[in-house]
């Protein structure tokens, strides 16, 4: 009875079957676009926020390595604080630059070239033996390992913005910096040599992001901390980075590591710039001070260890 009331009006369960299926009307699909649409707003920003967070997270990690190697160096060579410069001009340093031997670097594309020399220096250097991984070098978030062009050191003025670099992090002068031997170059903030004269070891930081777009992270990293005990005068020498939103990673003389938050949107925009002109010797615009950066300046000038400040 079913088939024959449907056959009455001409519809049979094979015309049923054989039905081609209906098609989405324009209104339908645009619908499904907006949603589509709609869901990638949401959803991307987020995704950014936690890539963000990933490359903060090995970040933090990598200083925290670099961190808990001084410190075994020196727990292991009578109290002393290995070179945080990249020479042997206050004994053994922390990665040399350039190393010696030179590796084998026939056939490489320039930018690994600048990374075989810059692991091959850091595998000769004092701390590998205690940190053997030679990528704990790089922060993954650091934008000048996306720019293709590696520049020569020699005339770093004449580079145009974004040259490539591949090391992330330089040691804080005051902890004996050398290459230009510290002392000689800033004669009234005399550098610590041993962990017995810092005092202060939870609040002084020994590692430190740096955006240098001239070439890759030289020397020491640096800064006029200022007077004794009022940091009146203090600037930047040398740029720090801010590869992680506003964020940037310290590592500390105690062993921690830990995240800081820039406040200063002058600071912040010197630290994004990859003007090679920024620093010397243009200087331009000039290194922030107390007076364009009050807070991130006054911040990196209380954690900036010298005999001054323990």
């Amino acid at each position: 009875m079913y088939n024959a009331s449907f056959k009455r009006y001409g519809v049979t369960t094979e015309s049923r079957q054989k039905a081609p299926p209906r098609a989405f009307t324009l209104i339908e699909l645009l619908i499904v676009i907006a949603i589509i649409a709609i869901l990638a707003a949401l959803l991307l920003p987020a995704l950014a926020a936690s890539k963000r967070r990933g490359q903060a997270a090995a970040c933090i990690s990598n200083i925290k390595q670099l961190t808990m190697a001084w410190r075994m160096y020196a727990d292991d060579n009578q109290d002393r604080i290995i070179s945080t410069g990249t020479s042997g001009g206050s004994g053994i340093p922390w990665r040399f630059d350039p190393p010696s031997p030179t590796p084998n670097v026939i056939g490489m594309a320039a930018q690994d070239k600048d990374i075989a020399y810059l692991q091959a220096g850091y595998m000769q250097g004092g701390l590998y033996q205690y940190a053997p991984n030679v990528n704990v070098l790089h922060c993954p978030a650091d934008a000048r390992y996306n720019v293709g062009a590696v520049f020569a050191v020699s005339n770093p003025a004449q580079n145009p913005p974004g040259s490539f670099a591949y090391n992330s992090y330089s040691g804080a002068g005051g902890l004996n910096g050398s290459a230009p031997d510290f002392n000689a170059y800033m004669p009234a903030h005399q550098k610590i040599t041993t962990l017995a004269n810092l005092r202060h070891p939870s609040d002084r930081y020994v590692w430190i992001e740096e955006n240098d777009p001239r070439s890759e992270n030289e020397s020491w990293w640096e800064m006029d901390p200022g007077a004794p005990g009022t940091f009146v005068g203090a600037k930047l020498y040398d740029s720090v980075a801010s590869w992680h939103g506003n964020n940037s990673t310290f590592g500390y003389a105690d062993g921690h590591a830990e995240d800081h938050h820039w406040l200063d949107p002058y600071n912040i925009a010197f630290a994004l710039s990859n003007d090679p002109k920024k620093l010397p010797p243009n200087n331009t615009p000039p290194q922030p001070d107390l007076t364009t950066a009050p807070n991130d300046v006054s911040f990196l000038a209380h954690g900036y260890a010298d005999q001054d400040n323990p």
